[in-house]
């Protein structure tokens, strides 16, 4: 039997990515930290995060923020009062909570949308979208079919469960 998920998502988070600061980073060269200024459900804070910077392999950096509770490298903290990394926080993303039943309508539902088709499995099959080679069009199509058998035998099988449930006295 799968686990069954549990504990909060990072969606649940605002979060702030150190993409946002990507300008003003590259401006001032070498900024060691950045100040925040903010309320979170009615309190004030205000502090600065540290950021540290790597070479990339054609020039220029990469920023990061250090996590101000364990000073992990992140890309991006999430606020919990204070901001901190999804380490801090023990949080999953989204998808790692989903259950196996979702995760099989998820990726029917991104290959229907890469194939331009109307969303929902009810829908049936449309067509080859223009200029999608043949031999990508059969690749997902096979994994299409495979997924839609896959959402039907775990459908039943959910469904004999409660039928097996169901008392008839």
């Amino acid at each position: 039997m799968p686990k069954l998920a549990t504990t909060s998502s990072l969606s649940n988070y605002p979060k702030l990515n150190i993409s946002r600061y990507r300008d003003q980073l590259r401006q001032s060269g070498k900024a060691s930290s950045i100040e925040l200024n903010y309320s979170y459900r009615g309190k004030s804070y205000r502090y600065s995060v540290q950021l540290t910077r790597t070479p990339c392999n054609y020039g220029n950096f990469r920023h990061w923020w250090l996590c101000p509770s364990c000073s992990k490298r992140v890309s991006v903290l999430y606020c919990a009062g204070a901001y901190v990394c999804r380490h801090c926080l023990n949080a999953s993303y989204g998808s790692q909570l989903q259950q196996p039943i979702d995760r099989l309508f998820s990726r029917a539902g991104a290959i229907r949308a890469r194939l331009g088709w109307v969303a929902g499995i009810a829908h049936g099959y449309g067509e080859r979208p223009k200029g999608m080679h043949h031999s990508t069009y059969y690749r997902l199509l096979n994994e299409y079919d495979k997924l839609v058998r896959q959402i039907c035998g775990v459908s039943m099988e959910m469904l004999d469960k409660i039928r097996g449930s169901i008392s008839y006295e």
